[in-house]
């Protein structure tokens, strides 16, 4: 089977998910307010039907729910009408998503960044960093759940980077007070 793909320019890509997704994500936004809205602009798009995936290239930025990630290049995994995988390949891409006002913004950088929107799982691979609230991981592989703020890091192979955190320690006494038994 021959699969066909076509370079083609940000406002054909726009169009066509108009075209091809635009009924279900109307019908979508239409039954559920919350509905996610993604944003992706890069240098160049390609649409492969066949595959349900859109794939950016060149100095792209998507925004989504709050988050940006950065990258050379993005991928767009979708299924009918919901988006099942973003992945983001760049030396580094990066990721920033913004939280409320008692705590600070996450942001991270790894080789590799793949974002899964159902589950609100961050996994970041080669070179992977993430800061949150003053705090810092850096590991070969890190998976972050967004939602829960659980973390996982380590390495495939012994050979591979350590995992290294940072903490903030509490510097003023009306902290450590609070926290000492």
């Amino acid at each position: 089977m021959l699969r066909r793909g076509f370079r083609i320019s940000s406002r054909a890509v726009w169009l066509a998910c108009l075209v091809f997704l635009g009924p279900a994500v109307l019908a979508e936004n239409t039954e559920d307010a919350s509905a996610s809205q993604l944003t992706i602009e890069g240098d160049s798009a390609v649409f492969l039907q066949e595959q349900n995936t859109i794939e950016y290239v060149g100095n792209v930025v998507a925004f989504m729910d709050g988050m940006r990630i950065v990258g050379d290049r993005v991928l767009v995994e979708m299924n009918a009408d919901r988006i099942e995988r973003i992945t983001t390949n760049g030396a580094p891409a990066t990721f920033w998503q913004q939280r409320d006002a008692t705590e600070r913004d996450t942001t991270a950088a790894a080789n590799t960044i793949v974002y899964l929107p159902d589950s609100s799982l961050l996994e970041l691979s080669g070179s992977a960093s993430l800061k949150q609230d003053g705090n810092e991981v850096s590991s070969a592989l890190i998976r972050y759940d967004l939602t829960l703020g659980q973390l996982d890091a380590g390495s495939p192979n012994a050979s591979e980077e350590r995992v290294r955190m940072q903490l903030r320690v509490p510097t003023n006494s009306s902290e450590r007070s609070s926290e000492e038994p």
